[in-house]
């Protein structure tokens, strides 16, 4: 049984998601030069253009806009994501994903709406 366990048969927890925020701050702050500083860099700009993708795509799918600015790069997503990451170390130990999305939505807040709606003006019928 112990071996089977170990040979990853048996169903392990789960995660909340693939890579926690400390695994996608260290493949995006790989030491350039480094032997694996390619690899890094582009698992960096992968994971997190795909979880904007993801995000984009859930907003899109419930009729909602993107906050994100159409001409924003994944260069500037990077340094988003990299920003908050270095600010807010504490909270790398949860996912990479609720972390890319906690440093777009610092970046590039959605616009608030105050829930309400503005009041119709009263139209006179002609007679």
């Amino acid at each position: 049984m112990a071996t089977l366990a170990a040979c990853g048969l048996f169903p392990a927890t789960a995660h909340a998601g693939f890579y926690t925020g400390d695994q996608l701050y260290a493949a995006c702050t790989a030491e350039k030069g480094g032997k694996d500083y390619f690899e890094r860099t582009y698992e960096c700009l992968g994971y997190i253009s795909g979880a904007v993708d993801a995000f984009n795509t859930t907003r899109e799918v419930n009729k909602l806009k993107s906050c994100i600015p159409g001409d924003v790069t994944i260069s500037q997503l990077r340094n988003a994501t990299v920003d908050y990451l270095s600010k807010n170390p504490i909270d790398r130990a949860k996912s990479a994903s609720s972390q890319v999305f906690a440093a777009t939505r610092k970046a590039w807040p959605c616009p608030k709406s105050s829930g309400k709606t503005a009041p119709k003006k009263a139209t006179r019928k002609k007679r």
